[in-house]
Formats: structure tokens, sequence, C-alpha cells
């Protein structure tokens, strides 16, 4: 009995130590800081790069705690690590969650009900137990939905810091100032002061930024603010958004001064459950290999966690596809958008660059034929240990690949199953690599490898 008992302790700890060492390179609960180059995420104790895939539930407060577990557990099982919701959606400050209880209270709307905030906690607590990065929008001030324009510049910095306060001890939380806030929605004065607010609450523990309006990135008004800790841009999210060739703003922020992270906040949304899901992964592709450090992906019914917000105006442009939130759960786009992640853990992501001069194919004018090129290095020669292009459309690509050193080791990565297809290793680098695109009507990234890192694919 007595050498059982030990057997069953010696497992136990083998067990603890396996989990301790799977997930020791990055944690929610250790927060996020912004790398050293100023482009990309780090886990803040462990200094590990963390890629952000989130997803859009803005009216999550429609949900029941047992709803709000249901989204969560799915959103977990699909690889994202990060939710985007606002608090009091439609519109914010004054609508009842599900509980019947309001986020703001008090004669001026600027005091935190305890019993919604108990609510948001419990989202808060559930994202960290599924490793999520909840990004917590404290108001919005869209042109149909918001109510941020009818507070004063005090009454937000007040509101602001209390949301800090409520949160700086939840690292996980990246605080957003709010939605669709910038000109032409609401001035910038208001957006900087509950911004301010949300820093200084936060004694610094948690990221904030601010979301834009369409098609803009926040850099274009918030540039010198200092409570912004990155960038978000909006492409266009409605239908219109699928032939929008939003790459010139990413790379506007990626290149622009004082750096700073940038991310594809909001884009084109999915509808339904039949859509080619190569639309969602092509705006993961090209927003990342243009210099985002990472990505959301969003559905329509999600967002409006349909049928409970099925406004007229969110119909128009904005059309659920389904009669419930829960049948939009698992398409195939939120499944195939994970495999990312496979290229991102196989390269050593901080260090990656965009640079289109390593591309000698001619790119046609649709977005279905746009390339994409990211490395890491300087681009002189033998500086960099790989080169990835993403081809969203059948054709012959060339790359020049002078940086890369002897040998290459090539594959074809496919975006669908995330498994790899090898080209060839250890091939003879003569400056430029061709090749025709692996599959007829499928995306596919090339990726090339100096062969001496000895870089892995999983497969």
């Amino acid at each position: 009995m007595k050498k059982l008992l030990i057997l069953f302790v010696i497992n136990i700890l083998i067990l603890i130590a396996f989990n301790t060492k799977s997930s020791a390179k990055t944690n929610v609960l250790n927060g996020l800081k912004v790398s050293g180059n100023k482009h990309y995420l780090l886990d803040a104790k462990t200094n590990e790069p963390v890629f952000i895939l989130a997803t859009t539930a803005w009216n999550i407060n429609a949900l029941t705690y047992k709803e709000i577990d249901v989204l969560l557990k799915s959103t977990a099982k699909n690889g994202f690590n990060s939710i985007m919701f606002a608090l009091d959606f439609y519109p914010q400050a004054t609508e009842k969650n599900v509980y019947g209880e309001q986020a703001y209270i008090g004669p001026e709307k600027t005091d935190l009900n305890p019993k919604y905030f108990a609510y948001c906690d419990y989202i808060v607590k559930k994202c960290a137990e599924y490793q999520i990065y909840p990004m917590l929008y404290a108001m919005w001030s869209g042109k149909t939905t918001g109510i941020m324009n009818s507070y004063t510049t005090n009454q937000l910095y007040t509101l602001g810091k209390k949301i800090g306060q409520q949160y700086k001890n939840h690292k996980h939380v990246i605080l957003v100032a709010g939605g669709e806030s910038t000109p032409k929605f609401i001035e910038v004065e208001p957006v900087n002061a509950i911004g301010r607010g949300l820093k200084e609450g936060s004694k610094g523990a948690n990221l904030v930024s601010v979301h834009p309006c369409s098609p803009h990135s926040s850099s274009e008004f918030f540039r010198n603010e200092d409570w912004v800790d990155f960038w978000m841009i909006q492409g266009k999210s409605n239908i219109k958004g699928i032939g929008y060739d939003f790459r010139h703003l990413v790379s506007r922020d990626f290149n622009l001064a004082p750096t700073k992270p940038t991310i594809m906040i909001e884009h084109r949304y999915e509808t339904g459950i039949a859509e080619d899901p190569i639309i969602q992964r092509r705006s993961l592709y090209l927003s990342v290999f243009s210099g985002s450090f990472g990505f959301a992906y969003g559905h329509n019914a999600l967002w409006q966690m349909t049928p409970h917000t099925a406004q007229k105006w969110m119909l128009i442009s904005w059309k659920a596809g389904v009669e419930n939130w829960q049948q939009a759960l698992n398409t195939p786009a939120q499944q195939q958008l994970k495999y990312i992640k496979t290229l991102i853990n196989a390269i050593p992501l901080v260090n990656s660059v965009p640079d289109q001069s390593l591309l000698l194919t001619t790119q046609k004018d649709s977005i279905s034929y746009k390339i994409p090129v990211l490395r890491d290095g300087n681009g002189e020669q033998n500086k960099s240990t790989f080169i990835l292009a993403y081809l969203n459309d059948s054709q012959t690509i060339s790359i020049k690949t002078t940086s890369l050193g002897a040998n290459l080791d090539a594959y074809w990565f496919d975006t669908i199953n995330g498994k790899p297809k090898l080209i060839g290793k250890k091939i003879k680098n003569n400056g430029i690599f061709k090749a025709d695109k692996m599959m007829g009507d499928s995306d596919c990234v090339l990726v090339l490898f100096n062969s001496a890192k000895k870089y892995k694919l999983p497969r």
C-alpha cells in the first residue's frame, strides 16, 4: 500500500512538472508588454512572444453565465487567445445586461455598478481559465450606438480611472478607451480623457488602446499620446470589405515614428455557415505579413449575439445568416485561422519585418493576387533566417533570397490544415527562388528557411 502511495505521488509530481513546463512560455495572468523593437507583444513575465488571435463578441452582455461558458470554451477550442467585448454594447451605459444591470450608474453615470461588474469580473476570470486575453471596451462612440459624446472630458477621465482601478490586478485584461472613437464620430480630447484615466487607474499594469472608425488606424489621431500602447486598425467590416486592400494602413503604422505595435482589429465580418473561409484566411495573412502583431476575426451573429441585437441597421450590411449565435461558433474559417500559429511558433516572430522588395513577381490589382512577404534580419547578405510569402491565388512566384545564406529549406504551408509540404532541403541558394503555387484554388504560404538554422514545421 505504501509503495502504491509513493508511486501515485511520483506520478502526480511528474504530471505537475510536465504541465508547468508545457505552459511556462506564456500565461495570460502574467500580462503583456511591448517588445524591445516596439512592433510586437511579449509575455510580461517570460518575455516570450505573444501572437494575438482575437474573436469579436461586442454584445456579450446579452449572454447568461452558462452561455458565456459555451462561448469561451468554443473560443479557446478554435485557437483564439483573445476576445473583444464592450460594456453594454447597445447602447452603452444605458442598456441593461441579461440580468437587468447597467454598467454605469449614479447621477452622472460615472459610478461602476457593483452588480454589473460582478458579471464582467466573471467574464474576465473565465477568460483567464481558458488562457484568453479579454479586450474590454469601456464605451462606444459609433454614429448609431455610442453615447460617449454625452459625457464631459472630466466625467470620462473619472470613469476611465475607475475602470482602470477595477482591473489593475487582472493584468491579462486589455483596456480599450472606446469603439469607433475617432473623428468623425467624436473629437480627440474626450477620448484622450478616458484613455488617460484607464492608464492612470491601472497604474500601467494593463495595455491600453483605442479602436478607430473605418477605414483608419488610431495612429492617425493619437500618434503622440503616451497612454496608447499599440495602434488598432479598422478596415471595412461590412459586405464591401471583401475587396478592400487594407495593407497600406498596416504598413504605414509599422513604419511610423514613434514606433508602436499595430493590429488589424476589425475587418470584413463572416456571415452564415457556408461562406468561403478563404475570405477570412486572406484577411489574416495579409494583415500579419504586412506587419500586424495579430488579427481579430468577427462573425455577424457572434458580435450581435443573434437574435439579441438584431437591430434593423445591423441587418442591412451585417447579416447574421443564422437564427442563433451558437450556430455560428464553428465555421470552417474559425477552425482554420489558428494554423497561422504553426508558422509563427516556428520563427523568431519579434524579429519579423515585412519586405516587398524581396518579391520579384508582378502583382495584379485584385486583392486576390496580392503577395505580402515577411522576413527577419535587416535584409543584408546572409542576415535573414527565414522568408515567408503568402499567395491566395494560383501563380508562379519568384523571391529574392540573397539574404538567406548558402542553402535553403523550402516548404509549402497549407493554410487550411496547417500542414507543410516539403519542396526540398539544403537547396543551393542562387539568389532567386522560383516555384509554382502548390495548390489550385487554395491559398498557401511559401516558406524559405536558412538551412543552417534547422527550423522545423510540425507535420
